[in-house]
């Protein structure tokens, strides 16, 4: 008997990367659905989900990985809507975006996302999370501890940022000095030994 791949759901509105990302997967030996925004990805689950609730066959996701930022429905939106459908609501869902503030994973926990991931994603780090949801996911507080580690991480890497930027404005400033005393120096130097008539 054929063993069933399972089926993981790539939502966003960038048709390169979608590609990219389904090549990873399909290389590993799992079934990928393609949606271009959460109205679409949206239609298809509650089309599946209707079809099996009617006693006929048809297979939900494993697996769901959204942008957040998409037109007509966003990864966020999206989510919701998930969690309010009984049978979508347990559907692991990752967010893949670029959005990686630490407003935006301080939000991703509080709706309750079981991984939040930056574009761009390594392959390894893309299929560590994939095979970690399809496993059982995290547990809270397994989950919980994650976003509370990612969150600290953007919020001291701005503070980081900053800090570096005012130390290479302080050393562009002693350069500036450096250059002008030296100046000054020369000046000086020219001055000494300039000889008494060439002063007139």
């Amino acid at each position: 008997m054929q063993e069933t791949k399972p089926i993981i759901m790539i939502v966003d509105d960038q048709p390169d990367f979608i590609e990219g990302v389904k090549l990873i997967l399909e290389v590993e030996g799992y079934e990928v659905w393609t949606a271009s925004n959460g109205r679409e990805a949206l239609d298809r689950l509650q089309s599946v989900a209707e079809t099996r609730s009617k006693g006929l066959v048809g297979a939900l996701p494993d697996l769901i990985l959204a942008d957040i930022m998409m037109p007509v429905m966003d990864g966020y939106v999206l989510y919701e809507h998930t969690q309010e459908h009984p049978a979508l609501g347990n559907i692991p869902f990752v967010f893949l975006t670029a959005k990686t503030g630490s407003s935006d994973l301080q939000y991703g926990k509080q709706l309750g996302v079981e991984d939040y991931l930056a574009k761009p994603c390594s392959p390894d780090v893309l299929l560590a999370s994939v095979r970690g949801q399809l496993g059982g996911g995290k547990l809270p507080q397994q989950q919980a501890q994650y976003f509370e580690e990612k969150t600290m991480s953007a919020q001291t890497s701005q503070p980081r940022d900053e800090s570096r930027s005012e130390q290479t404005m302080g050393n562009t400033n002693i350069v500036l000095i450096i250059v002008a005393v030296i100046g000054i120096l020369a000046a000086l130097v020219t001055f000494v030994t300039m000889t008494p008539w060439s002063l007139f």
